[in-house]
């Protein structure tokens, strides 16, 4: 049995993994609330560590690093399940809401706090906040990830 399973709304995307992610974060921007409808909260995986079934349609776009980024939504229902960011080779973002799961993902890291809506609290779990891109900074949060694996 996989230790995480998901999928889009109307069923026809699956996806599953016996890891649990390298980092999951947390995106303030303005062009990711508009691209999610809300902030954004990824788990970040290694490209082959998920396995995904299902047809995608795909949306790119420059993102906060300047870099493009590839967003991955069901063809059917427009569930958006999954990012590539140039900015992170060989790495996938799952939205944590695609997750049966979901309660489990807990946000270690935040970036573009500058865009910050003012009500949002976080209950402590956040250890990292950033309020540019940081994609640096992320790498080696990714880094350090992987040997606490």
């Amino acid at each position: 049995m996989s230790k995480h399973t998901g999928g889009c709304h109307c069923g026809k995307i699956k996806l599953e993994t016996d890891l649990d992610p390298m980092l999951v974060s947390m995106c303030n921007c303005g062009r990711c609330r508009t691209l999610f409808g809300a902030v954004a909260l990824v788990a970040m995986y290694a490209d082959e560590e998920v396995s995904v079934v299902g047809e995608t349609k795909a949306y790119e776009f420059i993102g906060g690093s300047g870099m493009q980024v590839i967003n991955h939504c069901c063809a059917d229902c427009g569930c958006r399940i999954s990012s590539v960011a140039e900015a992170f080779p060989g790495m996938v973002m799952f939205v944590v809401g695609v997750f049966d799961n979901a309660t489990s993902f807990e946000p270690k890291g935040e970036i573009f706090t500058n865009y910050k809506l003012p009500w949002l609290k976080d209950d402590g779990c956040i250890q990292e906040s950033f309020e540019e891109s940081a994609v640096s900074e992320r790498i080696m949060l990714l880094l350090e990830a992987l040997e606490d694996r």
